[in-house]
């Protein structure tokens, strides 16, 4: 509905202006929800990974069960990472050097 939506366009606001300011730098990209899944992808955040040429992209939110969901790979030139703690058996995850 219509709140939903609001949130949706906030959230790609606040996105966009946190890529924005990331200037030339190589941009790693930190999600609550994933930005695409079995059966799910939401154009507006895909849109903004790929305008800012986002290298990678890691999420949470699935959990137990919804892991098979997720994503992992290349689409486009974004690497996707399910990072939720269960799923990772609560180690951290090393992502650069």
């Amino acid at each position: 509905g219509t709140h939903n939506e609001k949130v949706l366009l906030r959230e790609i606001g606040r996105l966009e202006t946190s890529l924005r300011q990331a200037g030339d730098r190589e941009i790693l990209c930190f999600l609550h929800y994933p930005p695409l899944y079995q059966g799910y992808y939401c154009p507006e955040i895909l849109r903004l990974l790929r305008e800012y040429k986002v290298k990678q992209c890691y999420y949470g939110h699935l959990h137990g069960y919804t892991h098979r969901r997720a994503f992992e790979g290349m689409r486009e030139k974004t690497e996707y990472a399910l990072i939720a703690a269960d799923y990772v058996a609560f180690q951290p995850v090393k992502i650069c050097n």
